[in-house]
């Protein structure tokens, strides 16, 4: 299976070169403008390859790139705002910690007269930012659904395992889930959400198993709550399960190709197309394009299956 194995070398392209840069920032020439890369965290595999995009696009079009992280703490991310404030960058492409709260940080930074490009969690009044990119969630939910219905057919019951309930994204994925499910001929046995990564999947299948042993499987709200739950029937000794999820990180094409686990398809973010155009679309607001997006527009881009 090809696929997987270029996600894990961009995955691992990705880890050696943020590495590079928090460990050796280099002093920028003459006159050339910083944009700031904001995203929550670098634990989790997408979000590694969304800031190597947003970074190597920076790069390659003439900036310096600096990377910050607020672990989705919008403490953090407030100090994240001072910071590009105080080193005066040209602007800043934002994968925000809140979709509510963070609406503070940014309307700060562009009080500052920073531009800002909003990319994959969106801000629940987007016109807060120049403009927005993020995945179509709705279609990622409504695909993986897709898969798992043609892997365990129209006739049992299932479980979902969505992400934090106050979480948009969440809400989404949730909704394109049911989209598909709810017209599929399958009974949903059981439904928890307020899992985030593969610890809390792991727990919360494994409380569902218990409790609903005929069950054909789980859909979840990503891909790290997705590998708990197959790690969770892996430890339970069943088979012939189905879990799916919603990403496209290197562990799940991993778990994919090993043929050996229960988690069997995932809905893949466009995640380095949205650095990439962030980042074009903070070039061109720079550079005072006529098409620049200063309007608080929001693009959604297509998911792909993997599987």
């Amino acid at each position: 299976m090809t696929l997987p194995r270029r996600v894990h070398a961009q995955l691992m392209g990705a880890v050696a070169a943020i590495g590079v840069l928090l460990a050796a920032p280099q002093a920028s020439a003459a006159g050339q403008k910083t944009i700031a890369i904001i995203v929550p965290t670098l634990k989790v595999a997408v979000l590694q390859i969304e800031s190597k995009a947003a970074i190597d696009m920076a790069e390659k079009l003439g900036y310096k790139a600096i990377l910050l992280t607020h672990d989705f703490n919008t403490a953090r991310e407030l100090k994240d705002a001072d910071q590009i404030i105080t080193e005066k960058v040209a602007g800043a492409v934002w994968n925000v910690a809140d979709p509510d709260a963070s609406e503070v940080s940014v309307k700060k930074v562009r009080d500052a007269g920073i531009p800002v490009i909003n990319i994959d969690r969106v801000l629940t009044k987007p016109k807060i930012a120049d403009a927005s990119l993020q995945s179509d969630n709705f279609q990622c939910g409504a695909l993986a659904a897709q898969a798992f219905v043609d892997l365990v057919g129209h006739k049992g019951t299932y479980a979902e395992i969505s992400g934090p309930a106050a979480d948009a994204m969440s809400r989404t994925r949730s909704s394109g889930y049911h989209s598909v499910l709810d017209k599929s001929g399958l009974t949903m046995a059981a439904q928890e959400g307020g899992a985030r990564d593969q610890t809390k999947g792991f727990q919360t299948a494994g409380s569902i198993l218990q409790a609903h042993p005929d069950i054909l499987g789980f859909v979840t709200g990503n891909d790290s709550i997705g590998l708990g739950a197959a790690a969770a029937i892996k430890a339970q000794g069943k088979k012939n399960l189905v879990v799916v999820g919603i990403d496209g990180g290197a562990d799940a094409a991993q778990a994919m190709e090993s043929k050996t686990s229960a988690f069997k398809a995932t809905a893949a973010q466009p995640v380095a197309a949205q650095g990439e155009q962030g980042v074009i679309a903070m070039d061109k607001i720079l550079k005072g394009d006529k098409d620049a997006p200063t309007d608080g527009r929001v693009q959604l881009l297509p998911c792909t299956l993997m599987k």
